[in-house]
């Protein structure tokens, strides 16, 4: 492996880590603490986090791209079980960034003006969720065939 191809794949797995991590912390932790004591700092911590989430949500798919056109190629992503993996973890991200800036934010937003957290809570929940199954797919894509 080169220096080029382990920094890419570093940068993949850092920035992805971040993602994870940053879902697991709202979700675990700071979404029901806030749903618990609502604190006004802490909601807006809880507000730019997410921002930070989009951002290395961001980094991990240019890393992604970057770790494709160095390894198997773009012409693997439209065959194989290893194309079938890319894919649906290009669509989750899709839907993680969207859930994260056109959702999330909003919700904790509401929950911070003194609204119900149960929409905050449930789509921090389905955040983590979804990064956890873009994990355990990504595991698989090392392996799978093109």
């Amino acid at each position: 492996m080169t220096t080029i191809l382990w920094l890419v794949r570093y940068g993949h797995v850092l920035s992805g880590a971040v993602w994870v991590g940053g879902y697991a912390l709202l979700a675990l932790v700071v979404v029901p603490l806030l749903v618990r004591a609502p604190s006004e700092a802490l909601g807006h911590v809880a507000i730019n986090a997410v921002r930070v989430l989009t951002y290395a949500g961001m980094a991990t798919i240019f890393f992604g791209i970057l770790l494709i056109s160095r390894t198997r190629g773009f012409a693997s992503v439209l065959r194989g079980e290893w194309g079938a993996i890319i894919i649906a973890c290009v669509l989750i991200a899709i839907a993680l960034l969207g859930i994260g800036d056109g959702a999330l934010r909003p919700a904790l937003r509401r929950l911070v003006a003194g609204g119900d957290g149960t929409v905050a809570r449930r789509y921090a929940v389905i955040g983590f969720l979804l990064t956890v199954l873009a994990v355990g797919l990504m595991t698989r894509a090392l392996y799978a065939r093109s």
